[in-house]
């Protein structure tokens, strides 16, 4: 009984403590959501390249290859078998270019009529699709020299600049964070301090009698739990805003792309729910221990 009265005017004090400092608490709760919100972007970006990486990852394993125009049976044949003899293609498969323009307009969805009265710009090809996509390079190189061959294409460079991009942007968005998350338990602590200086009087009466230093704290880090859970919930509520307005503007941008390039907002919302309000209640509780620790000998 005395342990859930403890924790109930733990709680009640804690809560208080915030509209006592309105100001402080609430520029506290500003640097939170802030960091998550950057934290939550940061996140995103990292899943959806793993999920567009995972997601294309069959296209990876094939070259393109177009031949000269006009060649004759025999010389599409011959040029078949050339490929099938290098070491490391699983299979060879023609199309025309009639067949690779049609496939074009099915994946274009609504917009395949744009193409509609459009000479035919493409080539008729070899679709190569290789056992292991590390050999991509040294294939397309001996493809590259066979005769009656135009093009080698494959997709490999633009999943690769792709992946770069991505880490340029999580290692500057680290950095970042741990920067802001370092303000957040600098005005954390400060805001508990000045909470800590104003019950100087409160807090030596109940030291007087007997109160525990746990007893004394316990009020400040429920404030700080109270500060980094509001922080989380603005912060997670923004992040799956704008992912869903982005989401939803990519689709319509680009409406024939792969559904699954992407992941939705429902899988993304979890998955960020856990990863704020972990992070922003840590950054409220440390904050508030912290400063405690420092300034609870009034």
């Amino acid at each position: 009984m005395k342990l859930l009265s403890n924790f109930l005017y733990s709680v009640k004090q804690g809560i208080k403590g915030i509209f006592t400092n309105k100001t402080m608490s609430f520029i506290s709760i500003i640097s939170v959501s802030a960091s998550l919100i950057i934290l939550g972007i940061i996140t995103s970006i990292v899943l959806n390249t793993n999920q567009f990486i995972k997601t294309t990852k069959y296209e990876i394993n094939e070259i393109r290859v177009s031949i000269q125009p006009n060649l004759d049976g025999t010389s599409i044949e011959n040029l078949k078998d050339k490929l099938s003899n290098i070491e490391g293609i699983k299979s060879v498969e023609f199309k025309d270019k009639e067949t690779m323009l049609n496939d074009m307009k099915s994946s274009w969805g609504e917009d395949a009529y744009l193409l509609e009265g459009v000479e035919n710009p493409l080539d008729d090809c070899y679709i190569v699709t290789l056992e292991n996509s590390k050999d991509i390079k040294a294939v397309s190189s001996k493809i590259s020299t066979l005769d009656n061959v135009k093009n080698v294409e494959y997709n490999e460079d633009v999943i690769e600049n792709f992946v770069k991009i991505s880490n340029s942007i999580r290692n500057f968005g680290a950095v970042l964070i741990i920067f802001l998350i370092l303000i957040c338990l600098v005005i954390i602590s400060n805001t508990i301090k000045a909470i800590v200086y104003s019950k100087k009087e409160e807090i030596e009466i109940i030291k007087y009698v007997g109160g525990s230093d746990n007893f004394i704290r316990m009020p400040f880090i429920v404030e700080g739990f109270t500060i980094g859970f509001i922080g989380s919930t603005i912060a997670l509520f923004i992040c799956i805003y704008m992912y869903e307005y982005i989401l939803e503007n990519i689709n319509n941008a680009i409406n024939f792309m792969n559904n699954n390039m992407m992941i939705p907002v429902s899988e993304i919302a979890i998955f960020l729910a856990f990863v704020l309000f972990i992070t922003g209640i840590t950054i409220g509780v440390l904050g508030s221990i912290i400063s405690v620790k420092r300034h609870l000998k009034v």
